[in-house]
């Protein structure tokens, strides 16, 4: 009799073992599934967010409120305080997209180590996508108000012209221009990754 109820509190003791162990992977997969989830709507709202930042920074129209904040110079005369003006405008929209792009940058961290390494290379793949755009405009900004700027303080027209001409299509938007057609792509390879993980 003490023989039998040492065999069912041992069978007891290793069937409670195997359903708290059947229980933590139970709780493991919901939370790895959850984890994975909230990185994919994540990661999918940020890219929906880059395209519309990229789409903000190259705007057309820049206003006038959008450089009330800059110092002009005593000696700046009115063609420089244009270029400087719109030059001013630029780099504020450009610092919103540092901001969506650093938060892109932790998201891709979370990919990484939650997504299948074939949705992770989509993600690393758009997020570099996405950077090199940011050094495209970023590096068109400087350069094409440089250039401007030296136009206006000389009163001369910079040879080259056809270069300014290239780096203004990078700046401001033509409607599913090239510039924004990599954005919007990259944007797809991220909502691609994430849809897996979101069904």
């Amino acid at each position: 009799m003490e023989y039998a109820r040492d065999v069912i509190v041992s069978v007891s003791a290793v069937a409670v073992a195997v359903f708290a162990w059947l229980g933590l992977q139970t709780w493991r997969k919901e939370l790895i599934g959850r984890a994975r989830f909230e990185t994919a709507r994540n990661m999918a709202h940020m890219g929906f967010l880059l395209r519309s930042s990229f789409a903000h920074v190259r705007y057309n129209p820049t206003y006038t409120y959008e450089w009330a904040d800059r110092v002009p110079r005593e000696d700046e005369t009115d063609a420089e305080s244009e270029v400087l003006n719109e030059q001013h405008a630029r780099t504020k929209r450009g610092n919103l997209l540092v901001d969506s792009l650093n938060k892109i940058f932790e998201v891709q961290w979370e990919a990484e180590i939650l997504f299948d390494e074939t949705s992770a290379q989509s993600v690393r793949d758009a997020v570099e996508s996405y950077s090199k755009s940011y050094a495209e405009l970023s590096t068109a900004v400087a350069e094409y108000f440089d250039a401007r700027l030296k136009e206006a303080k000389s009163g001369k027209l910079l040879k080259d012209q056809d270069w300014l001409k290239e780096l203004r299509h990078v700046i401001y938007q033509i409607p599913d221009d090239e510039f924004a057609q990599k954005v919007s792509e990259a944007t797809e390879k991220l909502s691609s990754a994430a849809k897996q993980y979101v069904r």
